[in-house]
């Protein structure tokens, strides 16, 4: 199969920021595992899990119940035709370097118990990177922040909203 493209800001496929779970469900089908997460304080995500695309994505109580993560947790997906899961950490920091994407926080995560995990923070671009022993475990992305309120949901074409 060829990798499918990892849109920043917008999804992958028919997949946009912005869509509720029925829309989701109309592309691809029932999700193997549902989960509601709690983050305190009435801040809580409907999460669907699609274990066999090693996909999941998360709908924001606070952005009306729209999706608002992806992560990417296998090789058939691709960001900027260079970064994928399985990924060595060398050849992800040379692919980092080559698409001029070096504005970024790396945090070891030893001090929360994760020996050999470690996180990339792409803030500008609203992109994780999740590197556990050495390789690319999971590429996590979101829609794009005008401000700390503010979503720039992705255009959505007749044929997404059929």
């Amino acid at each position: 199969m060829t990798p499918k493209a990892i849109l920043p800001y917008i999804g992958f496929g028919n997949i946009k920021f912005g869509m509720e779970e029925h829309e989701v469900s109309s592309y691809l089908g029932d999700p193997d595992e549902t989960e509601v997460q709690d983050y305190g304080e009435g801040a809580e995500a409907n999460v669907l899990y699609f274990d066999e695309m090693g996909i999941s994505m998360s709908f924001d109580k606070e952005a009306d119940y729209k999706l608002v993560e992806i992560s990417f947790e296998n090789d058939k997906f691709i960001l900027y035709d260079k970064i994928k899961v399985g990924m060595s950490k060398e050849d992800f920091l040379a692919a980092v370097k080559e698409l001029k994407m070096e504005d970024y926080e790396m945090e070891d995560m030893k001090e929360d118990g994760f020996d050999d995990k470690e996180l990339y923070t792409f803030e500008k671009e609203n992109i994780n990177i999740w590197l556990d022993e050495e390789a690319i475990t999971s590429i996590q992305i979101g829609p794009e922040w005008v401000d700390d309120e503010t979503i720039r949901w992705p255009e959505r074409s007749k044929n997404d909203e059929d």
